[in-house]
């Protein structure tokens, strides 16, 4: 009987183990921007920081019901 090529699936626990091990050390984050530097993926962090808007101006509600057999419909 052929016995199936496993390459694949070692790899796999391989790199699995590799992964959680980096990302319980602590590791890992940097190890994929160095990788994705020199592949060419890598793009700079968002540091703006958000503000809120300077007023709100909340929705107008005047009362009248949405009716849907009032709406026109172009092309009938």
């Amino acid at each position: 009987m052929n016995q199936p090529n496993l390459n694949w699936f070692y790899f796999h626990i391989l790199l699995a183990s590799i992964i959680i091990v980096k990302d319980y050390n602590g590791t890992l984050e940097e190890s994929l921007d160095r990788f994705e530097k020199s592949v060419g993926l890598y793009t700079e962090i968002d540091t703006t920081e958000y503000e809120a808007p300077p007023y709100y101006i909340p929705p107008i509600d005047d009362g009248i019901p949405i009716d849907s057999t009032m709406a026109r419909v172009e092309n009938e």
